[in-house]
């Protein structure tokens, strides 16, 4: 296939550009989605749960500061973050098939892997909200996966479209 052999070293300096331009644009989006997670919920177990669970009243005249999510609330967020995060990891993982410094296994597995942390880190929202405040624990541990994987992802990309190919020979 002719696609196999291509990196992105090997691409025009114009698309290389316009990639990272793509690539700087999604990451200061995506910091500044996590910047609002940290703000709401202060990324804490307890906010996480209650951001999505209320609080719970003590007595039955106290009014709770913060409601349960609504179903529909619910909905449109995992709806929105499933949909705009697949997207992002979509992209991502088909231009990490072409960073010359990876192993094929390597960029398979970065390429699918944060497609399963989407669904168990959006999942584990309905799973907090209805089940058990425990899926917590799910969600901060596949949501630290998910966005690992990608500033992972974004460091590599860049590294290959502006000539950082081999950091052996730069030491050496």
């Amino acid at each position: 296939m002719i696609l196999e052999n291509l990196t992105l070293s090997q691409l025009p300096v114009t698309l290389k550009r316009v990639l990272l331009a793509m690539l700087i644009t999604l990451t200061v989006g995506v910091s500044l989605g996590l910047s609002l997670v940290f703000f709401t919920t202060s990324a804490h177990p307890e906010g996480i749960s209650r951001h999505y669970q209320g609080d719970q009243p003590v007595d039955e005249l106290e009014i709770p500061e913060k409601y349960p999510m609504p179903v529909k609330e619910l909905l449109i967020t995992t709806h929105n973050h499933i949909l705009t995060f697949t997207f992002i990891f979509g992209i991502l993982g088909i231009l990490i098939q072409f960073v010359s410094r990876l192993t094929p296994s390597m960029k398979q597995s970065l390429g699918l892997e944060p497609f399963l942390s989407i669904l168990l880190t959006f999942g584990s929202m309905w799973g907090i909200r209805f089940i058990h405040s425990g899926f917590v624990w799910l969600m901060l541990a596949s949501s630290m996966v998910m966005y690992l994987s990608f500033y992972l992802m974004v460091v590599l990309l860049v590294m290959d479209l502006t000539g950082e190919t081999d950091l052996k020979e730069r030491a050496g």
